[in-house]
């Protein structure tokens, strides 16, 4: 994440594959609903103790690692190719694109 908007993404993904609402987080964190909306809409950044509450509650952990390990992480899998066969495909003999 990069931006303030990439962060609100992801807190609000995290949100919607939870299904829960922006009153219920708030309640589970102790941040107004206001906030909350705001920090999910990307217009307010959170401090720190407010992201983490919010991230740990979603199921998310606030990580820092080094710039260069970040760009690692955010670069498409796509692009990479797979690398792995799954059990089940090795037990049905299929091959995907790209290994060999």
């Amino acid at each position: 994440m990069k931006t303030l908007a990439n962060f609100a993404d992801t807190l609000s993904e995290a949100k919607r594959s939870r299904k829960i609402t922006a009153k219920e987080l708030a309640q589970r964190t102790g941040l107004s609903a206001l906030a909350v909306r705001q920090i999910l809409s990307g217009t307010s950044a959170p401090r720190i103790t407010n992201a983490m509450a919010l991230a740990q509650e979603l199921g998310l952990e606030l990580v820092l690692v080094p710039t260069v390990v970040a760009d690692g992480l955010e670069r498409p899998l796509k692009k990479l190719g797979r690398t792995v066969v799954t059990d089940i495909e090795m037990m049905l003999g299929v091959r995907p694109d790209g290994i060999d």
